[in-house]
């Protein structure tokens, strides 16, 4: 997989799991963070690295599995952010997709990571 890409994406992921907002008991937070997550990889590895979609998805799903997820969950996440590209979705999760997508031409992480807090703690007072 492009080096690149992993640099990039890994430096993303960093800066949210050590964010003191972090809370990776947080289901909510997870959540939000996974769909936001995938949207931003698929935009960086697909539209700007070229990489094969299954290889994206690996790479995400490895890294949320990092976390502790389970495995079957993270798939099922995966599977259904993916399917957010093919099929129309009109959810929640899909919006999420397309935040963390419509961030690759954003300079800096600033707004993309305030969003993921934001946007968990807006869906949690909702549930």
């Amino acid at each position: 997989m492009e080096n690149a890409f992993k640099e990039k994406a890994d430096q993303l992921f960093t800066q949210i799991i050590t964010d003191a907002r972090w809370n990776i008991n947080d289901e909510m937070l997870f959540n939000v963070f996974g769909f936001t997550y995938y949207g931003y990889c698929f935009a960086l590895g697909n539209a700007i690295h070229f990489l094969d979609p299954s290889d994206i998805n690996q790479y995400v799903e490895d890294k949320l599995i990092s976390l502790g997820a389970g495995k079957k969950y993270v798939t099922g996440m995966i599977e259904y952010a993916a399917s957010t590209f093919t099929e129309q979705q009109d959810d929640v999760y899909a919006q999420l997709v397309d935040i963390g997508f419509s961030h690759i031409a954003s300079d800096g992480w600033t707004t993309l990571i305030d969003s993921i807090f934001t946007n968990a703690q807006a869906l949690a007072s909702k549930a």
